[in-house]
């Protein structure tokens, strides 16, 4: 596989682009080429088998595309479907989730309390709490994790509604029914925003926390992983930009446009690929 080859990126819709984004940032000579499955988002609404379905289809158009990498850019995807696109790559491929590298993140770092939010196919996935509990214990350390799933903030997003002024009384409604609100005696220390959504309301939620509460750098995190990962496997690009990125929709819509144009300018090389007409 050559350097020169895309790293392939997907989601459900506008979430992904916050890692895509990160991605470019801490690899700024790396080719994306990004699939947004805006003609089924929300997945964190469908069932288990529909995401890997898809999963594996949109997977098998990355891989078609000669992409050199695959990062599940979903937690969604990821909790439920990240076993078959490997399984589809093989070996020569390596695929990355959006949830082992930030929960090896945040098991080092020592919080007491995790909140975890999500939607409800990665709360009821469970795969937040099993895999932090079990690497907080492997490394030694104590810390209480709860989940909750927030459907809720995923379609406000997708809107574009991340600033609006319903943001923090619906965040401030999930805190208090999880027990989470600051003061309250199951406050949290940290909170993993356990969707790729969900950083484009960062801002609200560390407003609403409070500065006590770590909220988690979910896509810086990934983005990390991503790097140290193609430089294990010597697929680090270096030098000028390999090419222009690509950006793929199963549908357009104004929404995913205006977020795409939001993180990486105008003239975008955007795309519409029916992978289901």
């Amino acid at each position: 596989m050559a350097s020169e080859a895309p790293i392939g990126i997907f989601d459900s819709g506008i979430g992904g682009l916050t890692v895509a984004h990160a991605i470019a940032r801490v690899l700024p000579a790396e080719r994306l080429s990004y699939f947004g499955d805006t003609a089924h988002m929300p997945y964190g609404d469908r069932s288990p088998e529909l995401v890997r379905s898809w999963s594996v289809r949109i997977a098998e158009h990355l891989l078609d595309q000669g992409c050199k990498a695959i990062v599940i850019a979903c937690n969604s995807a990821s909790a439920t479907a990240a076993a078959a696109v490997r399984d589809l790559a093989g070996e020569a491929v390596p695929v990355l989730d959006v949830i082992s590298p930030v929960v090896r993140a945040v098991a080092g770092q020592g919080h007491a309390r995790i909140g975890v939010i999500g939607t409800r196919a990665t709360i009821g996935s469970g795969i937040y709490g099993r895999t932090l509990r079990d690497a907080l214990r492997e490394s030694g350390r104590d810390g209480v994790v709860e989940e909750w799933a927030t459907p809720l903030l995923a379609p406000l997003i997708e809107e574009g509604w991340q600033d609006h002024a319903l943001m923090d009384p619906v965040l401030l409604s999930y805190l208090d029914a999880a027990g989470w609100a600051p003061d309250s005696s199951g406050a949290i220390d940290a909170l993993i925003p356990g969707c790729t959504h969900y950083p484009l309301a960062m801002a609200a939620m560390r407003r609403v926390l409070g500065e006590q509460v770590d909220v988690v750098d979910g896509p810086g995190i990934v983005a990390e992983s991503v790097r140290t990962q193609l430089a294990e496997e010597g697929l680090l690009h270096s030098g000028p930009l390999a090419g222009d990125h690509r950006f793929s929709v199963s549908d357009l819509t104004p929404g995913f446009e205006r977020s795409a144009t939001r993180f990486f300018g105008h003239g975008l090389d955007l795309a519409y690929d029916p992978l289901w007409a």
